[in-house]
């Protein structure tokens, strides 16, 4: 019985530290190499494949648009519930934080 926790300590006005996945990823392409990839919670100065400081931030729908136009017909569902099950996917920031701390 010491471990059931009790309604009544539930503060029902205090705000749940959450957020979508999609919300916290920034989204970037390569200028020299044409690269596309993104980075969760994560800023990039360089690319990811090439080094190269020729990169730029793209909004998540330019990034998807960009990625569906250099997909054959048969990938671009699979990248659509991708995409969707990155704005279902929540991420807790308290979770977040610590994690960023300990690195």
């Amino acid at each position: 019985m010491k471990h059931i926790r009790k309604f009544e300590t539930f503060d029902f006005n205090q705000t749940i530290p959450v957020t979508s996945k999609n919300v916290l990823t920034n989204y970037y392409s390569c200028d020299e190499c044409n690269a596309l990839w993104k980075e969760l919670n994560e800023t990039c100065d360089k690319c990811k494949f090439c080094d190269s400081d020729e990169i730029e931030d793209l909004s998540e729908d330019e990034y998807y648009d960009l990625q569906k136009s250099r997909l054959d017909e048969d990938e671009i569902e699979d990248m659509e519930s991708e995409r969707s099950k990155e704005s279902d996917e929540f991420i807790d920031l308290y979770n977040l934080r610590s994690k960023k701390d300990v690195n």
